[in-house]
């Protein structure tokens, strides 16, 4: 099988308008516009987006300005700063990397199984009488 190969804007490239690849993409220059892969995208230290980004998978090392949807992950490294929301399955943050903005992630409860819900509820039980009797 062979390795598809994505798409690369280079450190000295400035784009205007919308990448879109089934690949992955990796941006080392600037966009300014949208960015969506079917797989992953990188956002490279040297780089600047302005505009929505949409993957699988994005790792960000550079500035991002605009909202994010990564539907699997989203990793925000040390030297990456996102202005912004992000809507994300899994969100990973460094220690130095800049958030501004909201996160929404999946309701985990749609997950989790009847047992897991009946015995979660049960013990919720248990710690709001051990208050109540406390009180007493």
């Amino acid at each position: 099988m062979k390795q598809q190969v994505g798409t690369i804007v280079g450190s000295s490239v400035h784009l205007t308008g919308a990448i879109k690849d089934s690949s992955d993409i990796t941006i080392f220059g600037s966009v300014e516009g949208e960015v969506a892969s079917d797989q992953k995208i990188i956002i490279e230290e040297s780089a600047r987006v302005k505009g929505p980004i949409k993957a699988n998978e994005i790792i960000v090392s550079g500035l991002v300005v605009g909202t994010i949807t990564a539907t699997q992950r989203l990793e925000l490294n040390q030297a990456g700063t996102i202005k912004g929301n992000i809507d994300t399955g899994e969100l990973l943050i460094h220690a130095g990397a800049t958030f501004i903005g909201k996160c929404n992630m999946p309701d985990k409860k749609e997950k989790v199984s009847t047992e897991e819900k009946e015995a979660f509820s049960v013990e919720i039980e248990d710690e709001t009488d051990k208050t109540e009797e406390e009180k007493k």
